[in-house]
Order: C-alpha cells, then sequence, then structure tokens
C-alpha cells in the first residue's frame, strides 16, 4: 500500500538525474522553502521506485521527528592517572512516534524528485497540514565560505540551536544520519530535562583512579535540520538544528 501511494505521488512530479554528490546534497537545503517543506534521502538502491520510496520515508519521518524527539545518552569512563583514559563506553538511543507515519505519508505533495548516482533519490515535499513560515534561521558565511553557525551558535528568541559533525561514510545518508543524530545530542547537551552522574575516585600508591558514570534524557519539540555544511578539506559533514526552547 506503501508503494502504490508513493509511486502515486511520484507519477507526474519533477524529475532531474545528477552527476555527483554535490549537487544531490544542495538540493537537501531547504532553507530557501517556507517552514513546511522538508527534504527526504534515500540513498542508492536497484531501482528508482524503491529510492523515492525511501526517501518519501525519510521525509516523514522528519516530519514525526519534528513533533517530539526522546533522547537517552549513557557514559561510562575509567581513568588512571598513570596510564590515562583505560576504558570509554557510550549508549546513546532517540525515540520518536510513528503511529502516524502513514498519514502523514499520503498528506505529502511531492514537489520534486532527484536521482544520484551516489546519494540515490532527493525528495522535496510539502506538508500542507501545516502553515509555511519563513525559516527561524538563514545561514551567515565567513570569508572562507564557511557558515557561521559552526563556532558560533546562533541566537533566536524561543529557539535553542544544536550543531553536530561526522566524517564522510561511504553512502551520504549514513553520513547525514549520523550528523544530524549529533545535533540531537548536542541540544541533549544543552537542554538536558534529567541528568545523573556518578563519580568514584580512590588513589593508591599515589596513582588516583576515576571511574565516572554520566546518564542523560530529554524530550526535544520542534527539532530540525534547518542547515548543512559540507568540508571538502577534512571530508566532514556538519549540520545546524532547532528545537523550541
Amino acid at each position: 500500500m506503501l508503494l502504490g501511494a508513493v509511486l502515486l505521488l511520484f507519477g507526474c512530479r519533477t524529475v532531474s538525474n545528477e552527476q555527483s554528490q554535490k549537487d544531490a546534497l544542495a538540493y537537501l537545503d531547504v532553507s530557501s522553502h517556507p517552514s513546511n517543506v522538508y527534504v527526504g534521502l534515500s540513498g542508492p538502491y536497484s531501482t528508482q521506485e524503491r529510492m523515492v520510496e525511501e526517501a518519501i520515508l525519510s521525509a516523514a519521518k522528519s516530519i514525526q521527528l519534528k513533533k517530539a524527539l526522546a533522547l537517552d545518552s549513557r557514559l561510562v569512563t575509567s581513568y588512571q592517572s598513570d596510564k590515562g583514559l583505560l576504558s570509554f563506553a557510550s549508549d546513546e538511543a532517540a525515540f520518536y512516534d510513528d503511529t502516524t507515519m502513514a498519514e502523514t505519508i499520503h498528506a505529502l505533495e511531492v514537489l520534486s524528485v532527484h536521482f544520484d548516482p551516489e546519494a540515490g533519490a532527493v525528495v522535496i515535499v510539502q506538508d500542507p497540514r501545516e502553515s509555511g513560515k519563513k525559516r527561524v534561521y538563514q545561514s551567515s558565511y565567513n570569508e572562507e565560505g564557511k557558515p557561521t553557525w559552526i563556532t558560533t551558535y546562533p541566537k533566536v528568541d524561543g529557539y535553542q540551536f544544536g550543531v553536530g559533525s561526522a566524517k564522510r561514510h561511504y553512502f551520504l545518508n549514513d553520513s547525514l544520519e549520523a550528523t544530524d543524530f549529533a545535533a540531537a545530542q548536542n541540544l541533549l547537551d544543552l537542554k538536558t530535562e534529567h541528568a545523573f552522574s556518578v563519580e568514584k575516585v580512590t588513589t593508591a600508591n599515589q596513582q588516583m583512579e576515576s571511574h565516572l558514570y554520566q546518564a542523560q534524557r530529554g524530550l526535544l519539540k520542534g527539532f530540525t535540520i534547518i542547515a548543512r555544511y559540507y568540508d571538502r578539506a577534512s571530508q566532514t559533514y556538519w549540520s545546524l538544528a532547532c528545537a523550541d526552547e
């Protein structure tokens, strides 16, 4: 049923075939569109139909995340003064409500579809259930052409911003998923509703040993990726996210 709905949406929309991942990444920037426009990315699959289906699912997921995104992060470290960091372990998870995913998919209006041999399909959709408003922030750039939000958080009343980065993965969709999750984790660090930390420090034979356990939980509402950037020199992707304050 989902595939049939996707193919119906796909049938009469603008389609283009791109030649590079650079072009695909450019289509992921929806800053010039109203706030009810979303973008989805598939990754490469064997058929265009499957790629479009996955890209629309990706766009619908971002709408569900905007409603509410719950994060749970845990960290354990062990340190000795003579040996440095002995062990490090982290467990991070994100949760969202997907019970209305089908309803969201059927409501979407596909504005355009773009294919890239490496990135798969990029689908730009509009959610008519939302009123289209101006984006809360537009990127500005320094003399090197890099967005200023990489080093300085934007300040807009009513919103909290987070920045995430990740090294390039083999597939573009995996790179962006890692980067977006890092931005969400940054928001959790800045807006934690529950934090717990225990540290045990012992000293023996003039050597200090420390064991640390930390846990964070938070609920982000209005979570949205509003800008992205790719640094070719370091092969690093960056995402700027915002959530309701």
